[in-house]
């Protein structure tokens, strides 16, 4: 578990469990299921590629990739329900076409065809999703920013320790101080989808959670103060959507998928590493994590 008071997926396997590689939302992913499928890709690519891969000690990062999919499509199937969004197969099948055929879009992935269909599908469907976030959402945060991942870490464990009006203090005498902060920030996802992306938009009121926008720049520390999923209405300068890029749309739905996951949860082996609930997906330990997130404690001056 990671210090204090961090999300981290990975704890809560008993020895009768083990047989699971892990469960989402009491739903089992087995061993067999994740081994299968490397067998299958190993399988398709051939010797020479199998050789490599174990020369590079790369099989675990394969099997994490193999988990995090099959994880990622059960929160996807879930969220879809929730949302009353369906799959449009033509879209499918275009999207398949595109790329010359399952079969050979699927060389030197993780997929044979029949899983690159699966994950065409996922893929549109997911897209799909972002449409819908994207029309009805928006939060309002008060952020900071923290210069290493280790601050970042720090400041997450203080501001959800300290509770919410406390944390508004501390942020306050950031502002004060002329930092790169801000109280009641308000961001509509269809006013700037980009940052729709972010884990800003994947988790519920009373969070705080840090991540960077990109490798190169400051780590960005909100305490998410209100979510809205209904009654957004964009700026006259909101993009298009039909303007958006699908890859953009794609990762709007992704980001929905944090929510589903902490509803339900997302137990892992310990085996595969650590869940992280900010980047979605199977990591070897919490070092390797794309942040960091953590509920706001309940005080009696909150």
């Amino acid at each position: 578990m990671a210090a204090v008071g961090l999300l981290i997926g990975g704890c809560g396997f008993g020895p009768s469990q083990l047989s699971a590689a892990a469960f989402v939302n009491g739903s089992e992913i087995s061993l067999e299921q994740v081994h299968g499928q490397l067998l299958t890709v190993l399988a398709k690519e051939g010797p020479q590629a199998r050789a490599q891969l174990e020369a590079g000690h790369q099989l675990d990062d394969i099997s994490r990739k193999i988990l995090t999919v099959r994880i990622r499509h059960q929160l996807l199937d879930i969220a879809a329900r929730r949302a009353g969004v369906t799959v449009d197969q033509a879209r499918v099948n275009r999207l398949i076409t595109e790329v010359g055929g399952a079969e050979a879009a699927s060389k030197g992935t993780i997929y044979d065809a029949n899983g690159y269909r699966q994950r065409a599908k996922d893929q549109v469907l997911m897209a799909a999703l972002g449409r819908a976030a994207l029309r009805s959402s928006a939060v309002t945060v008060d952020y900071t920013t923290a210069d290493t991942r280790t601050a970042a870490k720090q400041r997450v464990q203080e501001l959800s320790q300290a509770g919410s009006k406390a944390a508004r203090q501390s942020i306050d005498a950031d502002v004060r101080a002329g930092k790169d902060a801000e109280l009641g920030k308000r961001i509509v996802a269809a006013d700037d989808p980009i940052f729709a992306t972010t884990p800003a938009f994947g988790v519920a009121e009373g969070t705080v959670v840090a991540f960077q926008l990109e490798d190169t720049q400051p780590w960005v520390i909100m305490v998410v103060k209100n979510r809205t999923t209904k009654g957004v209405q964009p700026s006259e300068h909101a993009p298009q959507i039909d303007q958006i890029d699908p890859a953009v749309l794609e990762a709007i739905g992704l980001r929905q998928l944090a929510l589903v996951g902490e509803d339900g949860g997302v137990r892992l082996n310990p085996r595969y590493g650590v869940w992280d609930p900010v980047s979605l997906q199977v990591v070897s330990d919490e070092n390797e994590t794309g942040g960091f997130v953590a509920p706001l404690r309940v005080t009696a001056s909150t």
